[in-house]
Parts: structure tokens; C-alpha cells; sequence
């Protein structure tokens, strides 16, 4: 009778412990929303949001950041055409600013990831702080700033977009965490075809 009671409570141990490894499989596959980062041409740069509905989704990122140095060289070296005075533009600090939106449109879906379709554009935003300086030769082939000429300081405006469409996928490597590969082929402002540039992003999934 014991032998029987202690193979009830086994089977029963092994198909609880299949009901909670099922419920929790199926609870990660139904995790739809999640944020992180996103890196790509086509899916910009930066903070991003990803949200699935059945078999649709939207993505959508946005990021910034500052480059450049503040410091501007105030020597040069150079024939310049042989000119005794001559102004040059000197690039300062740049601040980029990336968006984007995406359609996904599930094909697969399964405990290791989804494999998808998506199509979309990004917009990128260039502000570049620029300075006019005035130079004159002081020996051959060497100039330096002219001092009683003031700087002049302007801004160049630059907008680069992209659209295009891929596939990707996005994997479950666990604790909520999803790493996502993706492979477009995008459309610049030229109408030029980039193609085989790879897009990658990490999210995490909370609901």
C-alpha cells in the first residue's frame, strides 16, 4: 500500500511540476511589451518600446547624443593656393537626434522567439555648431588666426531619412530578456537600396 501511495505522490509531483513549466512557457510566450535599446539604419537609435498584438506590432525608438570638441584649431598648415588671408569653417560641437516607427507582422512564434516581418522609417536630425575663422599666412605654407577678426558662429541644419522593410527575429534568452537581429533593406533620401546592413536590439519584456 505504501509502494502505491509513493508512486501516487510522484506522479503527481512530476505532472504539477509539468503544469507550472507549461503555464510558465506560456506565460513568457504571451509577454507582448517591452522596452530597451535598439541600434540600426532603419530602426534608429537609442531608447525603444516593442508591443505585439496577435500578429501585428509597432516599435518605435528615440535617442540622442552630443559629439565634437568645443576646441577649435586656430593653426593651420596647408598651400591653400598660395592666398596670404583666407577663411575657413570649422566644425564644433554636433548633436544627433534618431527616431523612428516600425510595423511587425509575427509569421512564427514559439518558446524560442518570433520570427517577423517589418517595414518602416527613421528620421535623423543633425544640428552642428559651426565657426567662420579668418587665417593669414605667417611662412610658407603656415597660417594662423587672424586675432582682430572675430569668430562668426552658425549652425548647419542636416536631416537624413530612411525607409524600408526585413525580416527579423527576436529571441527569448531568458529572465525576460530578448535579444532581436534583424536584416532590412532600406531606402535612403538619395533613393539609393542599402542592403545586408544587420540591425540588433536587447528588450526587456515586463507584461
Amino acid at each position: 500500500m505504501k509502494k502505491y501511495l509513493l508512486i501516487v505522490l510522484v506522479m503527481l509531483c512530476f505532472f504539477s511540476m509539468e503544469a507550472i513549466t507549461k503555464e510558465t512557457e506560456q506565460k513568457e510566450i504571451n509577454r507582448d511589451t517591452g522596452m530597451g535599446f535598439q541600434f540600426g539604419t532603419l530602426s534608429g537609435n537609442g531608447f525603444a518600446y516593442r508591443n505585439y498584438w496577435e500578429k501585428c506590432g509597432l516599435q518605435i525608438v528615440l535617442g540622442g547624443m552630443t559629439t565634437g570638441s568645443k576646441d577649435i584649431d586656430y593653426e593651420l598648415y596647408g598651400y591653400y593656393g598660395g592666398a596670404s588671408e583666407i577663411t575657413k569653417t570649422e566644425n564644433g560641437r554636433k548633436t544627433t537626434i534618431s527616431t523612428s516607427m516600425n510595423y511587425l507582422h509575427t509569421l512564427a512564434n514559439n518558446n524560442i522567439g518570433r520570427f517577423y516581418a517589418f517595414g518602416g522609417g527613421s528620421l535623423i536630425y543633425s544640428r552642428i555648431r559651426q565657426f567662420e575663422v579668418d587665417y593669414r599666412r605667417s611662412s610658407n605654407n603656415y597660417y594662423v588666426r587672424i586675432l582682430d577678426h572675430p569668430e562668426r558662429k552658425k549652425w548647419d541644419n542636416k536631416y537624413a531619412y530612411y525607409f524600408g522593410f526585413g525580416l527579423g527575429f527576436d529571441f527569448d534568452i531568458g529572465q525576460n530578456f530578448h535579444w532581436v537581429l534583424e536584416l532590412p533593406i532600406t531606402i535612403d533620401e538619395d533613393s539609393e537600396i542599402v542592403m545586408y546592413i544587420p540591425q540588433t536590439g536587447l528588450y526587456y519584456f515586463f507584461k
